[in-house]
């Protein structure tokens, strides 16, 4: 009776023990999710400026970086309109500064594509 009692006792601390580790693992394929959403929203864009605008590849990087950072910050869903609009300034000026002047230039006369980087 004594050894019924521990299998069974075994047998519930292991079933819940494997639901607590299936929780954990749903918990970050959705947070792996954002985030690869969030780094293709930025090749997307590098690659928006590259067709536009020459760049090396250490400036390249650091856009990357920096473009992941934007769809980062205004994915947040408590942000205001107000708000985000701020932060897509910011990160225009950002971009624009890390160019230099010939590479502004020729930015700044497509705005459609300068729209699409900082917004």
């Amino acid at each position: 009776m004594k050894k019924l009692i521990a299998v069974v006792t075994l047998l519930l601390a292991f079933t819940i023990t494997a639901n607590a580790q299936d929780k954990k693992v749903a918990a970050t394929a959705a947070n792996t999710k954002e985030k690869l959403s969030s780094e293709e929203a930025a090749k997307k864009d590098i690659a928006a400026l590259i067709a536009t605008v020459s760049i090396t590849q250490d400036l390249k990087k650091d856009l990357y970086t920096l473009m992941i950072m934007k769809h980062d910050a205004l994915s947040n869903p408590k942000l205001s309109a107000s708000e985000k609009e701020a932060l897509s300034k910011s990160f225009e000026r950002k971009v624009l500064a890390g160019l230099d002047e010939v590479q502004r230039k020729q930015l700044m006369s497509n705005p459609d594509v300068l729209q699409k980087i900082a917004h």
